[in-house]
This record gives structure tokens, sequence and C-alpha cells, in this order.
């Protein structure tokens, strides 16, 4: 399979430290992921650690925690201290609090904490230039193929009626069988946006392998940067909802990845301009005609 990103992060390393390690966790190997955890755990006293307290702490050797600083896309050790000090300014919310079990209204305001965290998260590691690229060519395509399984589901369908409304021949497949037909048909002139949370479903990959072969271009949207899919994609716009442990944060994953395709919609719009405006017109003539609305009032 063709790989696209490279091992370590790109785009401003001094923006969400801890957000990005958070969706990158789940890709690193046994040791990395020792210093993750000793980062995580104890963001304030990492700070205040040399390299070698680090290594200590978390087991590992002072070339693991600088390999680490790397993949983060860090210099060395002193500048991402530098930039986890910088966050640590402001406290993130405690998100994952336990909840009174008989107070629904702590309960409630927890689920929208999650997503609102999520989608500030979310804003604050994505990459404009990659949003503005991928609007690009989702543009200039013959046409669109927006592929997910499982709960990405209604990920995709979303994008697929999002992207008709632009007049854009887009289609969407949730079933591994149909994905393979309909990928064996694309072209140069063809993109695929594939939607995955974990960035590792086999069946996605095993399609967009199909998809390179063939020459489309390949981009994604996931909540891992060093994920398989994200390797593969150019450009991968990255959600930051944290790990999938409680049922909130999954509608949270769902609530940044739809926000995410809001916004391509929003940029494809301005992008298209007076054709944006013919095209819902007609779509609501024909919608009037068949009975589904009325007229709208003179």
């Amino acid at each position: 399979m063709e790989s696209h990103a490279p091992d370590i992060i790109s785009g401003n390393p001094q923006a969400g430290t801890l957000i990005r390690l958070r969706g990158l966790y789940p890709s690193l190997k046994t040791a990395l992921r020792k210093v993750a955890d000793v980062i995580l755990r104890q963001p304030e006293r990492a700070i205040y650690a040399s390299v070698n307290e680090v290594a200590a702490m978390a087991a590992v050797s002072e070339a693991t925690v600088m390999r680490f600083c790397r993949i983060l896309g860090f210099k060395g050790f002193q500048d991402f201290k530098i930039a986890l000090a910088r966050e640590m300014v402001i406290p993130s919310p405690r998100l994952h609090e336990e909840v009174d079990a008989q107070d629904d209204t702590a309960l409630v305001r927890q689920v929208f904490q999650t997503s609102s965290a999520a989608l500030q998260d979310t804003l604050e590691i994505l990459e404009i230039g990659a949003m503005k690229e991928a609007a690009q060519l989702i543009l200039q395509a013959r046409q669109v193929m927006v592929i997910g399984v499982g709960g990405s589901g209604p990920a995709v369908a979303y994008a697929g009626n999002r992207f008709l409304l632009l007049g854009l021949k887009a289609y969407m497949c949730t079933d591994f069988y149909l994905m393979l037909m309909a990928v064996s048909l694309l072209s140069r002139e063809d993109v695929v946006l594939a939607i995955s949370n974990l960035g590792t479903t086999r069946e996605i990959l095993e399609t967009i392998g199909i998809a390179h072969e063939k020459g489309a271009r390949v981009m994604c949207i996931t909540n891992n940067s060093l994920s398989p899919l994200a390797r593969a994609s150019n450009p991968a716009l990255v959600t930051a909802s944290r790990e999938m442990t409680l049922p909130e944060e999954s509608v949270a994953s769902l609530v940044c990845q739809i926000s995410i395709l809001d916004a391509l919609f929003a940029l494809i719009t301005r992008a298209k301009g007076a054709q944006s405006r013919e095209i819902l017109e007609r779509m609501e003539k024909a919608m009037v005609k068949g009975g589904v609305e009325s007229d709208p009032p003179q």
C-alpha cells in the first residue's frame, strides 16, 4: 500500500500536545506507550523532570524518550517540555470524573461537556491547509466515494447527503462487498474519503489499497494520526476525541467527524459561489414538484 504520511506528526507541535498524544496513543509501540503513560498521568511532574528522570519513571531508555518527542514533532525533550508547560497553563476540564448515578443533571452535563471538549480539541489541532486541500480535491474530482463501517456509518451517510446538495457525484459505501466493487471502477480523476476513528479497520485499508492501485486520491478523517489509514492518506484530517471507553465519547467522535464534514461543505460551497445556490434551487423545485415540499410563501 502506498504511504503518504510521515512517521512524525506534521503541523504546529506547539498546539495541543496532550490532545495529539491521546489520538496517536493506540499506534505507539510498547516502549513509547510507557513514556506516554507517564506524561498523561503526571504532565505537571514531567515539566520539571529531566530526560533521564522521565526515562526512569517509564522504565525505558533515554533514547526512547527522545524518539517519543520526535514522533510528536519536537526537536528534543526541552522543546517538548516548553510546549507542555504552555498547555498546562490552562487546565483541561475533568471530563472523566465519576458522576453520581442518581444525578441526571450531572450525567447530561458530562455528555455535553465531552462533545464540547472534543470539538474544541479538534479545532486546536486541525490543519486548515489540509482542510483547504481536501475541499479542492473534492471539488475537482469526477466522483467522490465515501467509505466507512460500523460506528462511522452515520458520518458516511451524512457526507454523501451533503455532497449531493453541492451537485457533486458522490456515493456512500458502508458494506465491504460494495466497496470492493465500487473501488474497482475508480480512476485517477476520482477521490476516496475514508472515515474511521481508529484508522485500523481491515475493510477500509483493503479498499484504499485498491484505490491507490487505480490511481485514485485517498483522503481520510481519523482520530489516529499515526494509523495505517492516516499514513496512506493525503490529506489526513485528524479529530481529537478521546479513546472511546465511555458511551459519550463514541458520540463525541461522531460529532467531530460531522463538524469536519460541515467545514468541508462550507469551503466547497463558497468556492462554487452562485453555482451552489442554483443547484439548491433546482433541488428545491424538484422536491416541490414531487410533493415532498410545498411552495415557499411569496
